[in-house]
């Protein structure tokens, strides 16, 4: 099994789509893991065009599971990607990512823009967090959080470790945003969001910040409902980056 390693964590990855195509990585959200993408129909829709890296983050998945919330700060996590495309010989890739994984996203604008020909980020915003985030009990998250496919397909296959989960949203929830980041982008910025789902606001407010920023509005959808709107996002992401190479 294909792995990577970031200062002593290993990170799980899988390739699919097209061989010798130009690579993507795929980031799935907190609780999940790389096979969502697989379940959503993503691989499938984009994996004529790409060659897809899915790789599950550290402490998720296959990856290893430290429990120390440091272990997940946000420029240590934009190196786990960058170890990843490290293992795979890729110099330059799209990245796509939700949730959490479109945090990291965001946060490669800050720590290695240079390596992304572009970022696209679903379920997340960028805007500067002025706020504390309200600190929520475990058993309550997981009650809600089972009732998102994805997050039950990593349960139900016990790839949820909670030592790992908590100090995963510890660092999360101290997350400041990316904003100048977004601010001085040079390549395209693809953001989507549902209407129901708080970063909507965020990102409407974002896609102003950069003309080579697009935001897709995806009207009714709530958190877990746009993470699977494939049909819809898809094109639109396309139409976006699609002329821009990963070289």
């Amino acid at each position: 099994m294909p792995y990577a390693e970031n200062d002593g964590v290993r990170l799980y990855y899988e390739v699919d789509g097209t061989h010798g195509a130009e690579p993507m990585v795929m980031h799935h959200g907190y609780l999940a893991d790389l096979e969502s993408w697989r379940a959503r129909g993503w691989v499938k829709a984009l994996g004529d065009r790409y060659r897809l890296i899915l790789m599950d983050s550290r402490g998720h998945g296959r990856s290893d599971r430290p429990s120390d919330p440091e272990a997940y700060e946000m420029r240590t996590r934009v190196l786990d990607v960058l170890a990843v495309m490290g293992a795979e010989g890729v110099r330059t890739a799209h990245y796509l990512g939700y949730s959490m994984g479109g945090m990291i996203g965001y946060s490669a604008l800050i720590y290695a823009p240079q390596r992304f020909a572009t970022i696209s980020c679903g379920g997340a915003s960028p805007m500067l967090r002025t706020e504390p985030q309200p600190k929520v009990e475990w058993d309550a998250l997981m009650r809600a959080a089972l009732q998102n496919p994805a997050v039950k397909l990593a349960h139900d296959a016990g790839r949820i470790d909670r030592p790992a989960m908590e100090a995963c949203r510890t660092a999360l929830d101290e997350w400041a945003g990316a904003e100048q980041a977004l601010r001085l982008a040079t390549m395209p910025v693809f953001m989507y969001a549902g209407t129901e789902d708080t970063p909507h606001a965020g990102c409407q407010a974002a896609v102003a910040l950069n003309p080579k920023a697009r935001f897709l509005s995806l009207p009714g959808k709530n958190h877990a409902t746009a993470a699977e709107s494939v049909d819809l996002v898809v094109p639109a992401l396309l139409e976006h980056i699609g002329g821009v190479e990963a070289i």
